[in-house]
């Protein structure tokens, strides 16, 4: 008599079980893929150049100003870096600002969310930290996040801060690679 071994009836189950679940795991998961693949990413590289200048007078009635030149850049992948070049004069001190600061940005409706990655003062800032993060830009502070409108105008973009004013922006233009 030969003794060949039966099929073990739950052994069988449990594969048929798994063969269903791996079956409805890929039902639900390959049309999500296969519409993201279809769906062009509508992103798009913007540079935004703005000349400022703010004059605040403080609490002690003490006149602020600041003056200067802010660029920044906005990657598709959700990255951009942010530059100032200027100077804050308060009262008979003036210090120079120059700083950057690279951030990531999620788009939120028409609403923007920057949050600054890392930061840094450049060569011959000497303008002392809580006066730039007062009265130039709080993103100047890694780990700074700030709340933003942005609106298509024509072939551009305005952006607004909080306490600035807007800035228009442009699609920098495509290179021809021929």
């Amino acid at each position: 008599m030969s003794s060949t071994p039966l099929p073990n009836p739950t052994h069988r189950r449990r594969i048929s079980r798994r063969t269903l679940w791996l079956g409805m795991v890929a039902a639900v998961v390959v049309p999500w893929v296969a519409a993201w693949s279809l769906v062009p990413d509508k992103r798009i590289d913007w540079r935004c150049l703005s000349d400022i200048e703010f004059d605040t007078v403080t609490a002690d009635g003490k006149l602020v100003q600041v003056v200067g030149t802010m660029a920044s850049d906005y990657a598709r992948n959700g990255t951009g870096t942010a530059r100032f070049a200027g100077r804050i004069r308060q009262v008979d001190t003036v210090n120079v600002v120059h700083r950057m600061s690279e951030f990531e940005y999620v788009a939120l409706d028409s609403m923007m969310r920057v949050n600054t990655v890392r930061a840094s003062r450049l060569a011959t800032d000497d303008a002392p930290d809580d006066l730039v993060f007062q009265y130039v830009y709080g993103g100047f502070r890694a780990g700074h996040t700030d709340y933003f409108q942005a609106m298509r105008t024509g072939s551009g973009m305005s952006v607004g801060f909080n306490d600035q004013p807007r800035v228009f922006c442009a699609a920098p233009p495509t290179t021809d690679p021929r």
